[in-house]
C-alpha cells in the first residue's frame, strides 16, 4: 500500500519540516496518513537523491528502499 502526505509552505517552513521529520523517522514514530514509518535495521538499505531542474521548475526526491527478505517467490514451470 501507497502511503502520502502533502504540504505547501515556504523555504523556512520546509527547513522546520524536516528538522523535526527525520529524527522522527529515525526515532521510530514518523507516521503517513497515520501509518508508522519502520525503516529495517537488518536489511541492506538502497538510498538515492534526484534533482531535476527545468524552465517549468525543480524538485529535491530522497528516496530510501529495501527488499523483504521473507518474500518467497512462486515460479511455475509450464508442463510440456
Amino acid at each position: 500500500m501507497r502511503y502520502q502526505e502533502a504540504f505547501t509552505g515556504s523555504k523556512a517552513e520546509f527547513g522546520d519540516f524536516l528538522k523535526k521529520a527525520v529524527p522522527e523517522l529515525f526515532a521510530g514514530r514518523l507516521t503517513v496518513e497515520g501509518k508508522a514509518v519502520s525503516i529495517p535495521s537488518d536489511v541492506e538499505l538502497d538510498y538515492k537523491v534526484k534533482y531535476d531542474e527545468d524552465a517549468e521548475g525543480g524538485s529535491v526526491s530522497i528516496k530510501v528502499s529495501w527488499e523483504n527478505p521473507n518474500l518467497e517467490l512462486e515460479i511455475e514451470e509450464e508442463e510440456e
